[in-house]
């Protein structure tokens, strides 16, 4: 029997999901969930700063955009060169920047399906993909203008093209990965950390995932040519210097011991209070319980079903596989942040959201009653439901809009303004918010006003500010009050993270 009978004989085995549908339907469904799902409430949110720079970057000339990417060492430019095209194409804003990435997001959706599919069967792949599409993390990303849903996409479609074609041996997939891969890491560097798990992958089962030496010479020589031109962009140079990559992190951005813990929680859809939020207590215990329960019972034997099952080769693989892809990118992006002081977030391992709700989907269908299946289905929905609301209707982002529309009706002809000078990015989203125009008050410089030669009167300040949640108050405090003390505050509005104020210069 073929792998592709194999599968089709375990899928048509997967009593719980018959129907009398054509087979596309289910899946198809799903697909237009999530998308329902990302596009919904897209423009709720105010531009942040990162998808500022993100939007604003397109605009410049393409050696401008590529040595500016250099200089901020974040992310490879695949994502920005996409944008760059799609904004040409669609018109230049914020709606239509984050529509790619609802694009990407759906698709991410199609891709863990289908990987699902062949490693376990099709009602592991529905629920998957459908603990996907309500993943208030993946929901997050796709409705984002940055790279994270591009990796979301990427990721599973790698590992799919990898595994297919080193059990089957058909070059065409293996090809097909090479590029995958080239993408992921023009997309996202720490999709070395997943090309790395497929590889110890090949390693533990060479048996039955063959990856010959020719294949691996050829696709390792493409992939090093393919990416020269981006190493040999300055971009290395850059990441030598001391302070640029590693450095030392705040407390929020550092890695402790109770990292993993919070990771999990936040593919468990554990933000109830606000995607910024410090999550509550209580999401650790039922989202723990909901989602990561059953896969450790399983993993620890207490599932008699899950016992009878795990002996069967096929099905420990992909646990085993599964897991590989899940774990090992987070223990070594959690060990680079701890080694190199290189701060953690996490965005940096959202792609592997995706490994894990595979094994949670397995996990719930070795679960031994129907009722107990369908009922933890149906809690997951509402919990998830209940979470999904701090995406649609919790502010989590610099509310520019209407701080920009203040200003605009309060203004006086000559008046004059600053933005933060340790954050010029902070007037890129007055392009992307307000048009085309340059912002309503003549903007100078924190120097000029310092030396007396700015010949302002009134001044405004805009920037991002303290949230409710703020950790670093005091560090802001001092870092921004740097306004001469000749000019009084006679005005101050606050929105949401972003604080406006108004300035007087004082009679002599």
């Amino acid at each position: 029997m073929t792998v592709l009978q194999e599968c089709e004989a375990r899928a048509a085995t997967s009593s719980d999901v018959v129907s009398s549908l054509p087979r596309w339907v289910w899946p198809a469904l799903i697909l237009l969930f999530a998308l329902a799902l990302r596009i919904y409430h897209l423009g709720h949110e105010s531009v942040s700063g990162d998808e500022a720079f993100s939007i604003t970057l397109t605009r410049d000339p393409l050696g401008v955009m590529m040595h500016r990417l250099v200089l901020d060492l974040v992310h490879p430019p695949l994502h920005y060169l996409a944008l760059r095209g799609w904004l040409g194409l669609f018109g230049f804003g914020l709606l239509p920047a984050r529509a790619l990435s609802v694009i990407f997001g759906t698709l991410a959706v199609l891709f863990l399906y289908l990987l699902a599919e062949y490693l376990f069967d099709r009602r592991t792949a529905l629920l998957s993909a459908l603990l996907m599409a309500i993943s208030q993390l993946a929901i997050m990303f796709s409705q984002e203008a940055r790279p994270y849903a591009q990796m979301h996409m990427l990721a599973p479609a790698s590992a799919y093209l990898f595994l297919r074609a080193c059990r089957e041996q058909r070059a065409a997939y293996w090809w097909a990965f090479v590029g995958a891969a080239v993408l992921m890491l023009y997309t996202d560097y720490f999709a070395v950390y997943l090309i790395a798990a497929l590889l110890l992958v090949a390693i533990i089962y060479r048996d039955h995932y063959r990856l010959g030496i020719g294949w691996a010479l050829g696709g390792a020589v493409a992939a090093i040519a393919l990416y020269m031109p981006w190493l040999t962009s300055g971009v290395v140079q850059r990441a030598m210097q001391p302070g640029n990559v590693a450095r030392q992190s705040a407390d929020y951005s550092a890695v402790h011991w109770w990292t993993i813990a919070s990771i999990v929680n936040s593919f468990n859809n554990g933000k109830p209070s606000g995607l910024r939020s410090d999550s509550p207590w209580w999401t650790l215990v039922v989202g723990g319980l909901l989602f990561t329960a059953p896969l450790l019972l399983l993993l620890s034997g207490f599932s008699r079903t899950a016992n009878q099952k795990i002996g069967e080769q096929r099905d420990r693989e992909g646990i085993v596989i599964t897991g590989i892809l899940c774990l090992l990118p987070i223990l070594l992006t959690l060990l680079s942040g701890r080694a190199f002081h290189i701060p953690y977030n996490v965005r940096y391992v959202s792609f592997c959201a995706a490994f894990y709700y595979i094994l949670v989907a397995w996990a719930i269908f070795e679960l031994p009653f129907s009722a107990l299946r369908w009922g933890l289905v149906a809690l997951i929905l509402l919990y998830s439901a209940n979470a999904l609301r701090a995406n649609y209707f919790l502010r989590w982002k610099e509310h520019w809009e209407p701080a920009f529309a203040y200003v605009a009706s309060h203004r006086q002809p000559q008046d004059c303004g600053v933005f933060p000078p340790n954050l010029p990015q902070q007037q890129q989203p007055w392009e992307v918010t307000q048009g085309e125009g340059p912002p309503v008050f003549r903007l100078v410089s924190y120097e000029s006003l310092a030396s007396g030669s700015s010949g302002c009167e009134r001044l405004w300040e805009v920037a991002a500010a303290p949230r409710d949640d703020w950790r670093d108050w005091n560090d802001y405090k001092k870092n921004h009050d740097q306004i001469p003390p000749e000019f009084r505050k006679i005005d101050e509005q606050r929105f949401y993270a972003v604080r406006v104020s108004l300035y007087s210069r004082q009679a002599q």
